[in-house]
């Protein structure tokens, strides 16, 4: 896309975004030409903050990237553009050092204007940033398939998943998305008549919602989400303690909640859900086995709540076997994502991994995803 479709704005963090200015670090040379430079570590705040005001997805964010350098995951935050006028930005997962890194791409790189589409020259430019910087393949998902087919316009790109071991989403199925009405009546005419009779039962019973937004509620609430993934037979992905610091980061932007259920003071259902500007994300999701009936209640609670924060839509997750059925009460419209995209930018060491690295840690898979899932479980002293 020539850069000249670009609405001529000034894009500085103070006006426009109504955020504090910014110091950005860029390369000398390109003090007047777009370019992607690195963002600092002490500005992410920041960025969290300009982000949520565009359409960025959650997955992009830093306060969603952060929490997995435990895991050996290193964030690098790029931005394109110049110093009052940056256009686009990415978050680059990484694995690996020096000359032999892998990096990975959830659902971006986006755009910063409203409309646009990320110009050419940036995608262009991400790619021989990579390269220079060691890469030597990405995998890239995205939301618009448009997006992954420029990227793949770019050269040696194959539509398939080259490091299978870490995703957006661990599961391949659509989500179920809700988008929510002005009022709470018109929101509930449009769910299925069986979800409004469980929530006239629901305040039968006598359930009653919580909302929290602290380290110590998710800490509490854990036992009921590691009960729930051991008898319905699910892993629990990510440690707590990537929950914990996601949380920790999220609270100053209000964009992340510990919504609970009670009955006679105690929890039977929990969920954590965490927004971006416009959509909120069920990330988990736990009910004790006598209260499976409080889930439609917690889950209109909280969708309702994250509405008056401005997500007006609200995403359930995929809906595996029998959660199809419950998920499709709520909303039949799926949403289903393209597939990964792997980018090699060094043939001769991606040949390595692909046909000596790769099939050994395939083999390995179970035992690292056990060893990740159990890293740092500890929860962090000054919760």
């Amino acid at each position: 896309m020539p850069r000249s479709v670009l609405p001529p704005i000034k894009y500085n963090m103070s006006s426009t975004l109504q955020t504090p200015e910014i110091e950005l670090r860029l390369p000398m040379a390109s003090a007047s030409h777009p370019a992607w430079f690195e963002i600092r570590q002490h500005d992410l705040p920041l960025w969290n903050e300009m982000l949520l005001k565009t359409d960025t997805p959650l997955y992009q964010c830093p306060f969603w990237n952060e929490p997995y350098r435990p895991l050996w995951l290193t964030p690098h935050y790029l931005a394109w553009g110049t110093p009052d006028r940056p256009l686009a930005y990415v978050c680059i997962l990484t694995v690996g050092f020096r000359f032999f890194k892998i990096g990975l791409v959830f659902r971006g790189p986006t755009c910063l204007l409203a409309g646009a589409e990320i110009p050419q020259d940036a995608l262009v430019e991400l790619v021989d940033w990579a390269r220079t910087e060691g890469y030597f393949f990405i995998r890239f998902t995205h939301s618009d398939p448009e997006v992954l087919n420029r990227i793949a316009s770019l050269g040696h790109a194959r539509h398939f998943d080259a490091f299978p071991y870490f995703l957006d989403y661990p599961i391949f199925s659509p989500d179920f998305v809700i988008t929510q009405l002005d009022t709470e009546a018109e929101t509930l005419a449009s769910f299925d008549r069986e979800i409004r009779r469980k929530l006239r039962r629901a305040c039968d019973i006598g359930y009653e919602f919580r909302s929290d937004d602290s380290l110590e509620a998710l800490a509490k609430l854990w036992p009921l989400y590691q009960e729930c993934s051991q008898r319905k037979h699910f892993r629990l992905e990510r440690p707590l303690s990537v929950y914990m610091e996601m949380l920790r980061l999220a609270r100053p932007h209000n964009c992340a909640r510990v919504y609970s259920v009670h009955l006679d003071g105690k929890a039977v259902g929990s969920a954590l859900v965490v927004r971006d500007r416009a959509s909120s994300y069920c990330v988990l999701a736990a009910f004790d086995a006598a209260h499976r009936k409080s889930a439609a209640f917690l889950h209109w609670k909280a969708m309702r709540d994250m509405y008056r924060m401005g997500a007006r839509s609200y995403n359930l997750g995929p809906g595996p076997g029998s959660l199809a059925r419950f998920k499709q009460q709520f909303s039949r419209r799926c949403v289903s994502y393209p597939g990964p995209l792997t980018v090699v930018l060094k043939d001769n060491w991606f040949q390595f991994w692909w046909k000596i690295a790769f099939p050994i840690a395939k083999s390995l898979r179970p035992l690292l995803r056990g060893l990740v899932s159990r890293v740092r479980r500890q929860v962090p002293a000054n919760y």
